[in-house]
């Protein structure tokens, strides 16, 4: 029998969301994972000293508990002093395009809603690990 899920664990519909967020109130029962999702975002900030933006890491599952950074969305419109309030942000906006894709029933919307929030892609990022 699979362990109990946490409030505060990431949600085993392979979203990204901690599961408080994402199914923990969508149904009476516990959900059941994806056999294998492929992607999950992970809300994050870009920059350094001072100069922070929101950014979203998409990650691809490449072996049953590996998973490697696919691409980065960053958003240069949005500039925090804080890396706090640009991580916050950052978790509104992918919350924000998780809601589109529910009412929606599609991938391709989680997309737009980024771009047209400001997001793009950056290429030749460089992961900074606490």
């Amino acid at each position: 029998m699979p362990d109990k899920v946490g409030r505060n664990d990431p949600c085993p519909c392979g979203s990204g969301k901690k599961y408080k967020k994402c199914c923990m109130h969508s149904s009476e029962q516990e959900p059941q994972p994806r056999p294998s999702p492929r992607f999950r975002f992970e809300p994050g900030s870009y920059g350094g000293s001072g100069t922070f933006v929101p950014s979203l890491a998409c990650l691809e599952q490449t072996a049953p508990d590996r998973w490697e950074y696919y691409f980065v969305l960053v958003d240069p419109s949005r500039v925090y002093a804080a890396e706090e309030l640009a991580v916050s942000q950052a978790e509104k906006d992918l919350e924000a395009a998780f809601i589109q894709k529910e009412q929606s029933g599609s991938d391709y919307v989680v997309g737009e809603y980024l771009r047209d929030k400001g997001y793009m892609s950056v290429t030749d990022f460089k992961i900074v690990k606490e």
